[in-house]
Order: structure tokens, then C-alpha cells, then sequence
């Protein structure tokens, strides 16, 4: 078997030569061999085909860097949002004539109405203003003690806020200072809550005036060249009072010297 294998005749490798030495017995050159044939060396090379194959390359190329150009567009994080800051939190807006830490109790809410309500007791120097520090947000406080603050107010304000007890002959009041980030909302917010603050301060006010409460309303008033809105007694005693200053600060007051002497501070020395 293997001497009739070696006589079979191994068919002849097409090469460069033998395309040219065909070509020359059928009277064509080697140069019309080559542009005719796109053979190079060894005929592994066909120019024709080269040019597709690079030109199919630029396509997927461009293409790839195209889909990956939009991929890192789209999937790009989004910056983060500039956080403005805000005041620290048991920190005064305005110089008082005290400082005190309230002392309450984390699991009782009452504890911290009953400490306001003492240091509201205390006799002090008439005029004079005590800060009540509380580490506290105002969202806190609402939620802690059971104030009812409007939600639009405690959105459009910043967290931190101030509780004052003010002192004058005879008397005492509640303070509450509250920085606002939206006048117009605000504004709004304080006019339809009229008909029902004085439930939010009831455990400041007093008993007879609660149970009269129903026949008093808010009316305009001026104090301290600014416009405030003022809850009267039947003898015409504000048991309920407050004013936006600058725009900025919600005062409201369980009495219309609170919220004239805390209007008065801000005047002589306005936050930033």
C-alpha cells in the first residue's frame, strides 16, 4: 500500500512562481499577474479583501467607541446636591441675659413642659430674657412634646430654634424663635394656623382665658415698627402673639411684651 501511495503523483503547491510561469505561457507579465490576482508572496494576502477587513475594522471601532462614549454619559452619577449647612442646633439667635439647660427626662414628654414652665415661675429682673437651651430640633420638639406645629412651617424652616422665658413686672411668657427659609409659605402657614395655636400653647396660657378662647380673635397690631398679629382677652390682654422679622423670624409669644422684648433684641443686634 505504501508503494502505490508514493506512486500517486502529490498535487503541485499553488504558489507566487507557478501563477507567474502559467501566466507567462499564456503571454500575460508578472506585473498583470499581481494587480490581476492581488497576490502577494505566498497568495495568504488578498489586497481586495485587506481593504474590506480594514474598513469593516474603522466601523466596529467607531462604532464601539460611539456606544461607549453614550454608555459613560448616561451612567455617570448625578452630583450631589449642594447641602446648605445650618445653625447649630441649642445655640441663641440673639443675645439673652441667661443661659440655662433645661433638665428633663428623654421618656417623658410632660418633664419638659413642666422645666419651661418652672424656670417661667422663677422670679427674675423685669425685662430681662432667658435662653432655654434645648438639644433639640424643632421637628423634635414637635414631635416629643406634642406641640402641633403646621407641617408647611416645619418644612420651610430650618431645624434649629430657640426658647425664651421673659420677664417683666408681675409676669412671665414663652418665646419661641424660629428661623424661616420661605416667607411667602410661611406667612401662609402662621394665618391659617390662628384658628387653633392657642391648643398648641395651652399648657402656657392661662386656665380662664382657655375657657373663654372661643370669643377672642387675632387682629393687627404694630410693635416695635413691625407688624404683628395679636390674640386678645376680653380685658384686651394679648395672651397670644406673633410677627415674622425680616423676613426671616417667626417670633411667637404667649404675651405682647414677649414678643416685644424679643423683637427688640433682634432689632439692636439682627442674626446673620
Amino acid at each position: 500500500m505504501m508503494d502505490e501511495d508514493n506512486k500517486k503523483q502529490l498535487p503541485r503547491i499553488r504558489t507566487f512562481e507557478t501563477d507567474i510561469e502559467t501566466r507567462k505561457k499564456e503571454g500575460i507579465s508578472p506585473s498583470d499577474v499581481v494587480a490581476r490576482t492581488g497576490s502577494l508572496n505566498n497568495g495568504n494576502i488578498n489586497i481586495p479583501n485587506l481593504r474590506k477587513i480594514i474598513i469593516v475594522t474603522v466601523l466596529i471601532l467607531a462604532v464601539s467607541g460611539t456606544t461607549f462614549g453614550l454608555f459613560k454619559y448616561f451612567s455617570k452619577e448625578e452630583p450631589q446636591p449642594k447641602v446648605t449647612p445650618t445653625e447649630q442646633v441649642g445655640k441663641p439667635y440673639i443675645k439673652a441675659d441667661l443661659e440655662k439647660a433645661i433638665n428633663f427626662s428623654a421618656s417623658n414628654p410632660g418633664s419638659l413642659i413642666l422645666a419651661i414652665k418652672k424656670e417661667l415661675e422663677t422670679q427674675r429682673k423685669s425685662e430681662s430674657l432667658l435662653f432655654l437651651e434645648l438639644p433639640q430640633t424643632i421637628n423634635e420638639f414637635s414631635r416629643f412634646t406634642g406641640i402641633k406645629i403646621p407641617e408647611t412651617l416645619l418644612q420651610n424652616s430650618q431645624p434649629s430654634f430657640n426658647i425664651f422665658a421673659s420677664y417683666y413686672t408681675g409676669s412671665s411668657s414663652v418665646v419661641f424663635l424660629i428661623k424661616t427659609m420661605n416667607f411667602e409659605k410661611t406667612y401662609s402657614s402662621m394665618l391659617s394656623w390662628e384658628k387653633d395655636i392657642w391648643q398648641s400653647f395651652s399648657q402656657f396660657l392661662n386656665a380662664m382665658d382657655i375657657a373663654n378662647i372661643n370669643r377672642f380673635s387675632f387682629g393687627d397690631e404694630i410693635i416695635k415698627n413691625h407688624d404683628s398679629r395679636i390674640l386678645k382677652n376680653q380685658e384686651g390682654k394679648g395672651i397670644l402673639a406673633y410677627a415674622i422679622f425680616n423676613k426671616q423670624f417667626v417670633i411667637i409669644a404667649t404675651s405682647r411684651e414677649g414678643l416685644s422684648l424679643v423683637l427688640q433684641r433682634l432689632i439692636a443686634s439682627p442674626p446673620k
